[in-house]
């Protein structure tokens, strides 16, 4: 949610944001991803991925890691990013 918070406040003064990413879902299941939906003849509904991160991130004091596995959460396509301090070790 933060994340995308920070995308809207970025686009709102004029910076880029990279294009809207969006995801094909059909009967409960994800089923692609792409960035210019076209209308799915079987039916399915393309979703808008949302970004968060699992806790607040400041790029002083943490590293964000690579994104979890999209998940559906009700009516919306998340895109979760773990963050970790610096302090920690990752391979």
């Amino acid at each position: 949610m933060l994340r995308s918070l920070a995308d809207a406040a970025l686009a709102s003064e004029g910076f880029p944001v990279g294009e809207q990413q969006y995801c094909l879902v059909r009967g409960g299941e994800l089923v692609t991803t792409g960035f210019k939906p076209a209308k799915d003849p079987d039916g399915g509904e393309w979703l808008p991925i949302e970004n968060e991160d699992n806790q607040p991130f400041d790029p002083a004091l943490h590293w964000r890691l690579k994104p979890l596995p999209l998940r559906l959460d009700g009516e919306r396509v998340v895109r979760t990013y773990p963050v970790v301090a610096k302090s920690q070790e990752h391979a």
